[in-house]
C-alpha cells in the first residue's frame, strides 16, 4: 500500500496542482509499484483536500480520531483510499 500526501502553498491554492499530483502519484503507485492499495490521509478541517480525493475517485474510508500531530494539539483525519 501506498500513501500520498502534500503541502500546497496557498498562493498555488485553486490552481488543480494538488489534483495533478495525486493523480500522477497515484499512476506511479499502480503502474510502476504495483501497488494494490493508495490511501490519502487529510485534517477533517481541510475541505479542499477532501474534494481533490473525491474528485481523483478516492472513497471515504472513516474517520480517524487524533490522527494528526499539529505543534501540541492533535486533529481527526479523514482516510481516503482506492485499490486496484
Amino acid at each position: 500500500k501506498g500513501e500520498i500526501g502534500y503541502f500546497i502553498e496557498q498562493a498555488c491554492w485553486g490552481k488543480g496542482i494538488a489534483t495533478q499530483v495525486v493523480k500522477r502519484l497515484e499512476r506511479i503507485g499502480f503502474d510502476e509499484l504495483k501497488l494494490k492499495r493508495v490511501e490519502i490521509i487529510m485534517n477533517v478541517r481541510h475541505k479542499a483536500s477532501e474534494k481533490v480525493a473525491i474528485k481523483c475517485g478516492y472513497k471515504k474510508e472513516g474517520v480517524m480520531r487524533k490522527a494528526i500531530k499539529t505543534g501540541r494539539s492533535y486533529y481527526d483525519a479523514f482516510l481516503y483510499a482506492k485499490v486496484k
